[in-house]
């Protein structure tokens, strides 16, 4: 049988988009005969416990978003926790580190070195270079190349570099990283399935009845952008068109405050949902917006497109064309793509498609059939293949 460690800072019941892919991934792995031990930090005391399958493995301590400073402190003592209680568990025959929290694909050969294990880097984002774009970490800092440095040395001795996007395997080309070793897995979503909006308890509770709703649903990170949001959001004041923001983040608060200050009547704001509600409220909407800054591209893959696909709705982009999620929108006609800051093309878009309904069900129709393409099982074949 074979065995797997997979080291992430999230696995449920706490909250993380990375979380809720391992969770998939892990108890996927372990239905199909292999040994599964996932290492992540809990949000109390440690715990070592076994999960539909999975070995779950928590140290204790709590994470800290109060600013940048006290999460950028976590995440240097995170490192070293993780590394002393990973070589403390068995032997496995692989160590898979994920991007969560940032370097710590660095720990994959260090636990090698030790244990003689095959080692696996997910990448879900690249880092420094995020934090680099995103103003974290000050550009041509000498922080900033010694942790390109390192992080491009782990990258080029692990034995497999899963990349989620054509987009991102180009960046870890240009890091040095053999193509050879490059396995491109797409992301995937929950267990999303369409639902009709006559039957959709969570579109009914909008009161929105009749209207073409337009859900921006994820969170609201500095990765994303919104000026074109609300933007496209003014100039539809007055038609029978919703905005619905569904998600937390750094971002929101600011969202909010301007779409209040800009009169926004047609925009609303609501938490993030739970997962056993998902489904109704990707499929609430009539289309979906997902948004990324063009300094960005092949850097993160938005996670929430796969979603969208699932629940079959077609999706408006705002970002860069050479993008993962832009190149599959016009490989499989799901939606448009448009520029950053575009606001008066998104609203045309919208508007084009209240014109035209009949194209707009062609878009939902590509849609579920490409989100078909992309699900946990298919996640789990591709990783299999690659364990092989």
């Amino acid at each position: 049988m074979k065995s797997i460690l997979i080291l992430n800072r999230v696995y449920p019941p706490s909250s993380g988009a990375t979380g809720e892919m391992l969770c998939d991934l892990a108890k996927g792995l372990a239905a199909h005969g292999i040994d599964v031990t996932v290492l992540c930090m809990g949000e109390g005391n440690a715990s070592d416990e076994r999960v539909d399958g999975v070995r779950v493995v928590r140290i204790g301590g709590m994470f800290s978003k109060r600013s940048t400073m006290h999460r950028a402190l976590a995440y240097v003592f995170m490192i070293p926790s993780l590394l002393v209680r990973a070589l403390f568990l068995k032997k496995t025959d692989w160590v898979v580190t994920m991007t969560d929290p940032p370097m710590l694909a660095v720990l994959g050969p260090m636990i090698s070195f030790f244990k003689s294990n095959k080692v696996a880097h997910w990448a879900q984002d690249l880092y420094p270079e995020v934090a680099v774009e995103l103003g974290v970490i000050p550009r041509g800092s000498v922080v900033g190349r010694l942790l390109r440095d390192i992080s491009s040395i782990a990258l080029r001795h692990a034995d497999a570099v899963v990349s989620i996007g054509r987009c991102m395997t180009v960046r870890l080309r240009a890091r040095g990283v053999v193509y050879g070793k490059i396995h491109e897995i797409s992301n995937w979503s929950p267990l999303v399935v369409p639902v009709p909006h006559r039957d959709n308890t969570f579109r009914a509770n909008l009161g929105a009845e009749g209207a073409f709703v337009v859900a921006y649903s994820g969170n609201m990170g500095l990765a994303h952008e919104f000026d074109a949001v609300l933007e496209a959001a003014k100039k539809l004041q007055g038609r029978n068109v919703v905005f619905l923001m569904i998600g937390e983040g750094p971002r929101r608060a600011a969202v909010e405050a301007e779409a209040w200050r800009l009169g926004l009547k047609n925009m609303r704001f609501l938490p993030p949902q739970p997962r056993e509600v998902l489904a109704e409220s990707l499929s609430a909407a009539d289309a979906h917006i997902v948004t990324m800054r063009s300094n960005l591209c092949g850097l993160v893959v938005p996670s929430k497109f796969y979603g969208v696909l699932a629940a079959g709705r077609p999706c408006l982009f705002v970002g860069p064309e050479d993008s993962e999620v832009a190149r599959v929108i016009l490989e499989t006609n799901v939606g448009r793509v448009l520029p950053s800051g575009d606001g008066s093309g998104l609203a045309e878009a919208i508007l084009e498609w209240i014109a035209h309904p009949e194209a707009h069900q062609i878009a939902c129709r590509n849609a579920k059939q490409a989100g078909e393409l992309a699900t946990p099982q298919e996640g789990v074949r591709e990783f299999m293949k690659m364990l092989e």
